[in-house]
């Protein structure tokens, strides 16, 4: 019974000193010490071919990987709009939902830019004689042990 008491509260006193551990909220704070982030817009986007056609404000916010800002590999926006404009553009499935396409769109830019630590890709789309009502699509991202946006811009 001693021994048992013994290893109970050996395994509290471990367990107590990895939760306050000085290396685990080291991960916390360094995510918050520095961090960049680029924003663009795509406004006015005039997409054809998904639902009898639609105007969208596109807004974009990603985090850089603490790799990308010391190797100075900073992902220049123009490829990246062009990219959206390419996945819009030859999007196969008509009838998806925006939030299926925008989460769509997310994943093929993780995949295409690594710089990325996370992401974050509003889709506004603008009243239509069908739906006479302002929509929007956000879906937010980030890559496992990578850090996240701590505020979303408003742009």
């Amino acid at each position: 019974m001693k021994y048992r008491f013994l290893l109970a509260s050996s395994v509290l006193i471990l367990s107590l000193n990895v939760f306050a551990s000085p290396a685990l909220s080291q991960t916390n704070t360094k995510c918050e010490q520095h961090q960049e982030i680029f924003t663009f817009q795509v406004p006015n986007y005039a997409i054809k071919f998904h639902q009898g056609g639609a105007i969208l404000n596109i807004k974009v916010a990603y985090r850089l990987t603490p790799e990308a800002i010391s190797q100075n590999a900073y992902p220049d926006f123009v490829p990246i709009r062009k990219d959206i404009d390419k996945f819009l553009t030859n999007y196969p499935n008509d009838g998806d939902f925006w939030e299926i396409i925008n989460k769509k769109l997310v994943q093929f830019l993780l995949d295409k830019y690594p710089q990325m630590a996370s992401l974050s890709v509003e889709l506004g789309v603008f009243p239509t004689p069908g739906e006479p009502f302002p929509r929007s699509s956000i879906v937010y991202s980030t890559r496992p042990q990578s850090c996240p946006l701590s505020f979303y811009p408003q742009l």
